[in-house]
């Protein structure tokens, strides 16, 4: 037993001096110090580490060194030279950068296009809009002016980024909203843009998601910078029916800002919302996640014991006509009250998706201000019914979807000294690696501090937010 205990004390003593060797490499005076540089950085903070993860930190600590520097320029010239690959690049801003090169045939006019904005504008210091900037120069045969004409103003990189996508491709006004189209590089979107900016009425662009009005078409333009493209045709069908902004935002918020099938449908359904203004707009969201189901979703029904079929949805010609909010809203508290209750067919369980849960330390033990977040998988319905009890929602109506993989759910919560507090549940699409919901507590939005530690979380899994969720 006592070698034992020699053997491990040996280890440690070389794990530890292997640890501090390495935090010497980055210039680091201690451990401590460089610890704190791993969780800033989204590093993991144990000291036995892979010779991959050591290579990675190492890399992340050189481009970032040579950021500091005002070498910035220097790296996207060999980016395009084709001196540092892809594969050595850590930094995500330098990573999109390598990406354009690939993709765009004109790579004289991107690096010549790049470097000048790096000297002149803070674009090149935010991911979004790095990927808008090569989105201009994919597009460059549509420019309506020379690059080389434009002329910065602002010192804000919003501002940089909408002045220069009008001055390209605009001769009109086009809504702040609309600038997203560029960082996402879609197709259709961008041409919605153009459209705007070339003075059309947005009614007549093609590929539209809703059937427009004249004050459909005119609320569009309207809608708030911080919409997305999709959720300002939500916007549009609500001012346009008389609807007000709180009922705007609450459509907004939930999955009919992402699907416009059965549109007429569902514009039924914000009628509703409408004629019923001292319905609480909390409620929206439950709403439509019970007529969906009730409407859209499949069936497994057990016909004997490990034998399934899949069936209809239980009312595919699901109305609005003759409902009430009172009669709606029992039917689904009702539906909540079945999702809740454990079948008699045991606990639905799926296999975890490919998403590492997420641990993150801040503060220290030894001062006593040490916190321990988590955003941690639900893998079984059991798992889910308990998180939709103790925040109050419905979230076990995810079973199913968790089931086929197509959605992950997951718990955030943080450890003090005391005890563990449940913060919020986060909704992950897994096809799209995009989180798009995050609720707490009777369907409240995230704080700002929370959402810096999902976004940190994000960042780490490369996970995409979603841009109807406005953080």
């Amino acid at each position: 037993m006592a070698r034992k205990s020699k053997i491990r004390k040996t280890q440690d003593h070389d794990r530890l001096e292997r640890a501090m060797k390495f935090a010497r490499a980055l210039n680091f005076n201690s451990l401590e110090a460089y610890q704190e540089w791993c969780i800033l950085q989204g590093f993991s903070i144990e000291l036995d580490k892979s010779k991959g993860q050591l290579e990675r930190e190492m890399q992340r600590f050189v481009l970032k060194k040579h950021k500091r520097e005002g070498n910035t320029r220097n790296i996207i010239q060999k980016i395009y030279s084709r001196q540092i690959k892809y594969r050595d690049l850590n930094n995500e801003i330098l990573k999109i950068i390598s990406d354009g090169f690939k993709r765009i045939n004109n790579k004289k006019l991107l690096l010549d296009v790049l470097l000048s904005l790096e000297e002149k504008t803070k674009l090149l210091n935010y991911e979004d809009y790095t990927r808008g900037v090569i989105s201009f120069v994919f597009d460059f045969h549509l420019w309506l002016r020379p690059y080389g004409q434009w002329e910065q103003k602002s010192r804000n990189a919003g501002r940089q980024f909408s002045s220069l996508s009008r001055f390209l491709f605009a001769k009109y006004e086009v809504p702040i909203f609309m600038d997203r189209v560029w960082q996402k590089d879609e197709k259709v979107p961008k041409g919605w843009f153009i459209h705007i900016g070339q003075g059309k009425n947005i009614r007549f662009a093609k590929s539209l998601p809703i059937k427009m009005t004249k004050k459909m078409a005119h609320s569009f333009l309207q809608a708030p910078d911080s919409y997305s493209v999709n959720a300002a045709f939500r916007w549009a069908q609500v001012h346009a029916l008389g609807g007000n902004k709180a009922i705007a935002d609450a459509v907004v918020a939930t999955r009919l800002s992402r699907a416009f099938n059965d549109d007429d449908f569902w514009l039924g359904v914000i009628r509703f919302f409408i004629a019923n203004p001292m319905l609480d707009t909390n409620q929206y969201n439950p709403i439509i996640d019970y007529i969906w189901n009730q409407k859209y979703e499949n069936r497994i029904v057990f016909i004997e014991r490990g034998v399934a079929r899949e069936e209809g949805p239980i009312q595919p010609n699901f109305s609005m006509q003759g409902r009430t909010p009172d009669t709606l809203l029992r039917q689904v508290e009702n539906w909540h009250r079945r999702l809740g209750r454990e079948t008699k067919g045991g606990i639905l369980q799926w296999c975890k998706s490919k998403t590492p849960d997420f641990r993150f330390v801040e503060g220290r033990a030894n001062t006593h201000n040490m916190k321990i977040w988590s955003i941690r998988e639900l893998l079984n319905s059991k798992e889910l019914i308990a998180e939709g009890r103790k925040m109050n929602h419905c979230v076990a109506s995810y079973a199913r979807s968790c089931m086929s993989g197509g959605t992950s759910i997951w718990t955030m919560g943080m450890q003090d000294s005391q005890e563990m507090f449940k913060i919020l549940t986060i909704e992950v699409h897994n096809p799209s690696r995009t989180i798009r919901q995050i609720r707490g507590l009777r369907n409240r939005l995230a704080t700002k501090y929370e959402t810096s530690i999902i976004k940190r979380w994000s960042q780490q899994e490369d996970l995409a937010l979603s841009s109807h969720l406005n953080i």
